[in-house]
């Protein structure tokens, strides 16, 4: 492993907020709420579970253009009762805004198990409820920017406060 090109922020003691989202609520809008009330500009959601009427999931492929690089397939719309088996991800800012990045495993009335990045379509509503861990982070910063290497736009870790422009590598 090269450590150059891995990044990392040592951050401080975290900070935990406890979520319910009550049915019928969209996914997203209400996370982006929680953070909003709660002053989270970064952090992490270490564990959601729930059920859900509608969600859109995407996973990775080979871009036919460029089989070095990867693309995402089109969004994959789940309706009906889907069980959110488990969730996490990554809670930062893109362009000073809010940003979600979620990854989760779904299931249907099938049972079959769906995995992937949870897409924010407008429309993931939630059936009966959805149960969240939320750790915030103190010192550090979670950032989301175009990367050339990957023609993603992916979060990077950050030191927050004065000087907080570059992560160690």
């Amino acid at each position: 492993m090269n450590p150059e090109r891995v990044s990392t922020v040592e951050a401080g003691p975290v900070r935990t907020v406890l979520v319910r989202v009550a049915p019928g609520e969209d996914l997203f809008e209400a996370l982006s709420e929680v953070c909003a009330r709660h002053g989270i500009e970064s952090g992490y959601i270490a564990s959601m579970i729930g059920s859900l009427k509608t969600a859109d999931v995407v996973c990775v492929t080979e871009d036919p253009e460029n089989p070095e690089r990867s693309v995402y397939l089109e969004p994959y719309r789940m309706e009906g009762r889907i069980e959110l088996v488990t969730a996490s991800g990554i809670i930062g800012q893109e362009d000073g805004k809010l940003s979600l990045h979620l990854h989760g495993i779904l299931a249907g009335s099938d049972m079959k198990p769906l995995a992937g990045h949870l897409a924010d379509m407008g429309e993931t509503k939630v059936l009966s409820t959805v149960e969240a861990v939320i750790g915030v982070f103190s010192g550090a910063k979670f950032l989301r920017s175009f990367d050339e290497e990957t023609g993603f736009v992916l979060f990077r870790p950050f030191p927050s406060g004065p000087g907080g422009d570059r992560p160690r590598e």
